[in-house]
């Protein structure tokens, strides 16, 4: 490849980083203000982080947010973007739910459920519904 050409893909991809790092805080509070009944009818609407904090039983700051490729980038690919709220239970578990915010081109979709999750020490727990991922935070909460 030519030189030019490498450079022009070097600022590509760093133009693109720089633009997904602007966007974090807006991801962020867009992932924040979600109703947890868009995602869910079986639950009320509410914001997706207060309903967080009631779901776990902790303050809206204990909850950390971070604005990430939905688990599938990492080799310099295009992805979706998703927000992840983390938050810790009882001993060395933490409780992981992640939204589904915008497409592999960035263009915004409805917000979704991407993946929810529990880690354990090293091991990890995976559900496929929300109730079901509930029913284990409410279980395992400090």
């Amino acid at each position: 490849m030519k030189r030019e050409h490498v450079t022009v893909a070097c600022l590509m991809v760093l133009c693109g980083i720089a633009t997904t790092r602007a966007q974090e805080p807006e991801f962020v509070t867009l992932a924040q203000r979600v109703s947890v009944s868009s995602l869910d009818r079986a639950f009320p609407a509410i914001p997706f982080e207060r309903w967080l904090a009631q779901t776990g039983a902790i303050g809206q700051a204990a909850i950390r947010w971070e604005v990430n490729d939905c688990g599938e980038g990492g080799d310099g690919r295009t992805a979706p973007t998703c927000v992840e709220a983390v938050f810790n239970l009882a001993s060395d578990a933490t409780a992981h739910a992640s939204l589904l915010l915008a497409a592999r081109d960035g263009t915004p979709v409805k917000p979704a459920i991407y993946s929810l999750y529990a880690l354990t020490g090293s091991a990890v727990t995976r559900f496929g519904k929300l109730p079901e991922w509930v029913a284990y935070v409410r279980r395992h909460r400090r």
